[in-house]
């Protein structure tokens, strides 16, 4: 064995240094005697011996070598005169590629077993192949990710944040990873939330408008009003599909922070996407000019009914808003057919209730509470409750909603936490602490934050903003405006983080 390892590391220094001395030896044209040839012996092929084979355990290895060097009946003798000795590079490059590969592969099928001992979805090929390497941060990603979600589940937020920071990290490309943790940093950490939701929306064009949503809720929760304004203008012009939302986004937004700027400067320019949108603009901008008789004489005459369908909502709301009742009644009747059903529903509501009509009124909320319970009617009469509160349409709303009993699923997830609030907004004591038991006992972990929402509408802390803890609220984007609408507070961003558009 000693032998053998002397001769290995002999093999190895004599690949290098053999072959560099016989090519020094070609490129000297070949004078005098070779460097690995006895000096004593007559330089002719089968009858001079291997100097360079002398130290060895066993010299015949050398031909691993040099292959010239053969065995014949007087012993080992080199088998070329000494003009034709020549260096074998290509036994250099192939045992070095070998010994190369071999080391490679041992070491990527060990890299291999230990991620896949760890748990991380990959094959043998991603580790191996060059071109594949990228799937490996991709898998290390999809790895953590999937323990962040299984970390929330069981309710180890912190150690849920952790893994999707990491799931991130490794796989920049990873959507979903990055968008789970600016949704969970967005009350803790909302200026991080903001940069994240920043980069996804810079590099995922094909995800852009989701992002936007998603970004925009979780600023309209916090009231971080200047920026929904920024992503709003900037999604108007650039998100035709979604133009309604975005401008109502951008008048809720900048009527928070008394911005006109941003719609003069829409109206005033000649994008094609804001075309469609210069009769409302011109009509926002005479009410808070306090122009009333200007923007009345707007807010009366037929609008097209090709408009978008956020105008003609746009035009029946502030007839309401301005006192102008049966106008509003006969512009919601034109515009049947041009607004969805529950857009329809919710302004006959709200007309009913600005009306005084009490009796339309409890018809239309017991016609639809005569029906199965479901997520947008209980979405509708939530909007409808906090913005118009009626204790005695509160008590049937409620009295149906927990006969209909509805499991707290995602699904439901949204309705649950909307009554609470309309239990909040009625001062209903003991609705809203029933209501807040029954969250923490179907929940899988604890709503800590709950007994802040009781505080807010108990009056208990006069301190505390909706925005302190509406981010939290899994409350639909309709019952969001109705909060903030009734509860108007300053933003919750703060005073040093300047806004910045997308």
């Amino acid at each position: 064995m000693i032998g053998w390892l002397a001769d290995f590391f002999r093999f190895v220094w004599a690949l290098l240094y053999w072959n560099t001395r016989k090519s020094w030896f070609q490129l000297g044209g070949r004078r005098g005697r070779s460097p690995c040839q006895n000096p004593s012996d007559s330089g002719r092929a089968f009858e001079t011996q291997c100097e360079a084979c002398l130290q060895w355990d066993r010299p015949a290895r050398f031909a691993r070598v040099c292959p010239l060097l053969v065995a014949t009946p007087q012993g080992l003798r080199c088998s070329v005169d000494t003009p034709r000795v020549r260096p074998f590079w290509g036994r250099v490059l192939r045992y070095v590629g070998g010994s190369l590969l071999g080391l490679y592969l041992i070491g990527a099928i060990g890299i291999f077993v230990f991620l896949r001992t760890i748990g991380y979805p990959i094959s043998i090929f991603h580790v191996t192949w060059p071109g594949l390497w990228y799937r490996v941060p991709q898998a290390r990603s999809a790895y953590f990710f999937e323990q962040g979600n299984k970390a929330f589940a069981a309710g180890h937020v912190r150690q849920g944040l952790l893994y999707f920071e990491n799931a991130y990290k490794f796989d920049p490309g990873n959507y979903l990873a990055g968008l789970a943790l600016a949704r969970n940093y967005q009350t803790t950490q909302p200026i991080i939330s903001d940069a994240v939701y920043r980069r996804l929306y810079r590099e995922h064009p094909g995800q852009r408008a989701a992002t936007a949503q998603d970004w925009f809720r979780a600023l309209l929760a916090r009231g971080d009003f200047t920026q929904v304004a920024f992503l709003a203008a900037h999604e108007l012009v650039t998100n035709s599909l979604h133009a309604s939302p975005w401008m109502r986004a951008l008048i809720f937004a900048t009527r928070q922070t008394h911005d006109d700027q941003t719609l003069q400067t829409l109206l005033a320019g000649t994008d094609i996407h804001v075309k469609p949108w210069h009769t409302l603009l011109e009509t926002e901008l005479l009410l808070r000019a306090d122009k009333t008789t200007a923007a009345r004489v707007n807010l009366l005459r037929p609008w097209p009914l090709n408009s978008p369908p956020y105008a003609l909502y746009y035009q029946v709301e502030n007839l309401l808003a301005s006192g102008e009742n049966y106008p509003a009644f006969d512009q919601l009747g034109r515009s049947v057919g041009h607004l969805d059903d529950e857009t329809v529903l919710a302004l006959r509501l709200a007309a009913y209730a600005r009306a005084g009509l009490k009796s339309q009124l409890a018809f239309e909320f017991n016609t639809l509470l005569s029906r199965p319970l479901t997520p947008p009617a209980i979405k509708i009469l939530s909007a409808h409750l906090i913005r118009y509160p009626d204790p005695a349409l509160f008590q049937l709303f409620y009295a149906k909603f927990e006969r209909a009993a509805l499991p707290l699923t995602t699904e439901n997830a949204g309705s649950h936490f909307s009554v609470l609030c309309v239990a909040g907004v009625h001062q209903d004591r003991a609705r809203l602490e029933d209501q807040i038991r029954r969250l923490k006992s179907l929940a899988a972990v604890s709503f800590l934050r709950l007994n802040l929402v009781a505080d807010f509408f108990n009056n208990e802390s006069a301190a505390l903003r909706i925005a302190t803890f509406l981010p939290i609220l899994p409350v639909p984007l309709e019952v969001t405006y109705a909060l903030l609408e009734r509860y108007p507070g300053p933003s919750s961003r703060p005073a040093t983080a300047a806004p910045r558009t997308p």
